[in-house]
C-alpha cells in the first residue's frame, strides 16, 4: 500500500491525488506510525502483540516495524465520542464501529481472518470493508473511509457520523 491511499467501502489501491481542503476537515487523525515504538502507559508489553500507545485523546501510535513484518493488527480509537475499531489486515486499512451491534463487545479485540472480524464476546462476525454481519448479511456495523498519508492514518467522519 502506498503512503496515500483511501479505503472506502471496498479495499482499493487508488492513491489520493486530488486534494480537496474542504474535505480535509472531515478527516480525523486516528493512528500515528512511529520509528521508535510505543512509549506510553497503554503500550503492550507482550512482544508478540503490537505495541500501541495513546498520544492524544483517542489517537494511537504504532511502531513502523509492524508494517515491515506484514503483521495484521487492530486498535480501538475514540474520535468525536465514537469508538472505532481500526484494522490493518492483508496490507489494507479498515475502520468500522468499534462496538459490536449485538451486545457492545470490543471488535478491535476480535480475531480477524479473511477480511472478517469475530467479536470476542459472542462470536458475531462482520465484514471489515462494509460492516455487514456475515450470517444475516445485514449492514449492522457502520464502516468509515480510511486513508494513510505518510505516517498519519485518518478516518473520515461526516456530520451524519457525529451523533
Amino acid at each position: 500500500m502506498s503512503d496515500s491511499e483511501v479505503n472506502t467501502d471496498e479495499p482499493i489501491d487508488t492513491p489520493v491525488d486530488a486534494h480537496d481542503e474542504a474535505d480535509d476537515q472531515n478527516w480525523r487523525l486516528a493512528v500515528l506510525i512511529t520509528d521508535d515504538g510505543a512509549k506510553g502507559a497503554d503500550a503492550k508489553e507482550d512482544a508478540t502483540e503490537v505495541d500501541v500507545a495513546e498520544v492524544d485523546a483517542g489517537v494511537k501510535t504504532i511502531p513502523r516495524r509492524h508494517f515491515a513484518s506484514g503483521q495484521d493488527f487492530a486498535v480501538e480509537v475514540l474520535i468525536a465520542d465514537r469508538v472505532i475499531a481500526v484494522f490493518r489486515h492483508a496490507g489494507t486499512w479498515y475502520a468500522i464501529d468499534g462496538m459490536c451491534s449485538h451486545q457492545g463487545g470490543p471488535l478491535a479485540d476480535g480475531v480477524v481472518r479473511d477480511g472478517c472480524v469475530t467479536c470476542p464476546w459472542h462470536g458475531w462476525q462482520y465484514d471489515l470493508a462494509t460492516g455487514i454481519q456475515m450470517i444475516n448479511h445485514q449492514p449492522l456495523q457502520e464502516s468509515f473511509p480510511i486513508r494513510q498519508i505518510d505516517d498519519r492514518v485518518e478516518i473520515r467522519l461526516s456530520l451524519d457520523n457525529l451523533r
